[in-house]
């Protein structure tokens, strides 16, 4: 296993521009981490920063108790120290970790972590937040498999018709096992599927909730590493969380005023924000029978979506003092939440939060924050050998494969293959027997005018035959290039699936099922450097 690194095109034109030195950074967010010294300055400001970090490290040591992970507890010892600080991601409970790029993120915060531990010289320790209390489990409720030469998506049986939170959602334990086998088997058998397959069904009957689940594998896999996990909805959080959704609570008005200056912003300097926050919202949940709703406020009154309750801002203070367990954070929130807890070094973010971070500094400013600084998470496409030979012997380079994409290269391939165009020619056909049918059917229209429908009716016939020849031409042509078609085929399977990054689709068991259980170690073995270009891990 290797890595070298390419520069690709960015969909995000915040990301490109300011890896450019296009973007007026401080606009958008409260460091630039283009600056080398903006982590030893970012350090030093939270030295400043009050954090209870007695109530927070209680809580950690606590829930990770059932883990048994002397590495993570060694990390959350050091967070007594007051020097000390963190490097955060998150993401939703997956399914078997769910796709690729929950595994990168993680990977980012934890060699980030190292990284930083050496540069400052203080405890640097890498937390990944679990954001348990999002409630669209058909996002999180499935991963893709292969078969039949097809990508499908391969999802458990549960239906959940009601806005519960994923982490309070019960784990059908033979259904799940029944799902995991058959995922397994689309893999194929190797030497290493008996051994995974029984480390995941232990992990499976150790979790009664998706999110447990999720955290089970998350914790074996880094287990030597000293990640920490913070579910989101876990209801023993909510009491350190209290005082901080009283605050949002009492400044709901001027949070959302914020936002929507900082948006405006954005869309005068030819950025679009990617928010779609309801007028009036409270930038909170609230719980009512399992379910979560969001709060809008309406000149100091706060109703609870559609369900009828309401709350003056008084009882709203209340009831987060009395029961903070029903409360919630949503996107505007969540990042100020992880701020209030944390002594934050840094956030890694995926494309769309790198944005949507961007839209949340004047939030930040109204909750008497600076934003940490913002990172693009590491972004990554296993390489496997074969496919290499695929596309070497094809004659692409690697760049074009995520660039261009597999449809426009192999049209382009095919097209330097064709001794003619059979479509242009049948096209040309088509017209000059118009020409020349179109003299039959007048001729004939003076015999008798009954007969244009037959006319009609026979030039379609013509044109149909044309057609079935060009299309047996076409699909003989085809099927004398399959040996090489089957190559874009497999380079597009594996690298580009569904046209899209390999690490939004496909799920790392595949690759432990493969290669195996050591896979991920080999991985954190490799070097990295955060210059936001992309990693090709060649294996």
């Amino acid at each position: 296993m290797e890595t070298f690194e390419l520069t690709l095109h960015s969909k995000n034109r915040l990301i490109s521009d300011l890896f450019a030195g296009e973007l007026h950074t401080e606009n958008f967010f409260d460091y630039n981490i283009l600056n080398k010294d903006v982590y030893r300055q970012r350090a030093a400001e939270l030295k400043e920063k009050e954090i209870d970090r007695s109530s927070l490290v209680s809580y950690l040591r606590s829930y990770h108790k059932r883990f048994n992970s002397p590495a993570a507890m060694k990390n959350i010892e050091k967070l007594s120290e007051a020097d000390s600080v963190t490097v955060i991601a998150g993401q939703q409970a997956g399914l078997l970790t769910g796709p690729l790029y929950t595994i990168h993120k993680i990977l980012s915060v934890i060699v980030f972590a190292k990284q930083q531990e050496q540069e400052l010289n203080i405890p640097v320790v890498p937390v990944f937040w679990v954001a348990g209390e999002d409630h669209d489990f058909a996002e999180v409720n499935h991963v893709f498999v292969q078969k039949e030469k097809r990508i499908k998506k391969k999802a458990v049986s549960s239906r959940i018709l009601t806005k519960t939170p994923v982490s309070s959602l019960t784990i059908d334990q033979k259904d799940c096992q029944k799902w995991i086998e058959e995922v397994f088997e689309s893999f194929g058998e190797t030497q290493y599927t008996e051994q995974l397959l029984q480390t995941v069904r232990h992990h499976l009957s150790k979790s009664e909730t998706y999110t447990q689940f999720f955290e089970e594998l998350i914790m074996d896999l880094f287990r030597h590493e000293g990640l920490i996990i913070l579910n989101s909805a876990d209801p023993q959080l909510r009491k350190l969380e209290k005082q901080w959704f009283q605050q949002i609570i009492k400044q709901s008005s001027s949070i959302a005023e914020a936002l929507r200056e900082q948006q405006n912003m954005m869309r005068e300097q030819g950025y679009s924000p990617i928010l779609e926050i309801p007028e009036g919202s409270a930038s909170i949940f609230y719980h009512i029978g399992g379910e979560r709703f969001l709060l809008q406020e309406n000149n100091g009154v706060f109703e609870a979506g559609d369900t009828g309750q309401s709350f003056t801002t008084e009882e709203l203070l209340k009831e987060a003092e009395e029961h903070p367990e029903l409360f919630s954070n949503n996107v505007v929130s969540r990042p100020l939440m992880q701020e209030f807890l944390f002594p934050t070094l840094a956030f890694f973010a995926g494309p769309g939060e790198f944005t949507y971070w961007s839209e949340l500094k004047g939030v930040f400013r109204e909750a008497g924050m600076k934003m940490p600084p913002v990172l693009p998470r590491k972004s990554f496409s296993f390489l496997e050998r074969s496919v290499e030979t695929d596309i070497n012997e094809l004659g692409l380079q690697l760049s074009e494969v995520f660039d261009d994409g597999i449809e426009v290269l192999r049209e382009g391939w095919l097209a330097g293959k064709k001794k003619c165009d059979i479509s242009d020619l049948t096209e040309n056909a088509k017209m000059e027997i118009e020409t020349i049918h179109k003299k039959l059917r007048e001729e004939a229209l003076i015999v008798d005018k009954s007969l244009q429908p037959m006319l009609l009716k026979n030039k379609a016939f013509i044109d149909a035959q044309l057609d079935f020849l060009a299309s047996n031409v076409e699909k003989q042509f085809l099927l004398q290039n399959e040996f090489s078609l089957n190559k874009f085929r497999r380079i597009e399977t594996s690298l580009v699936p569904l046209g899209q990054p390999q690490e939004r689709i496909w799920n790392i068991y595949y690759y432990f099922n493969k290669y195996g259980p050591d896979f991920l170690d080999n991985l954190m073995k490799l070097s990295y450097s955060f210059n936001n270009k992309h990693n090709i891990v060649r294996l």
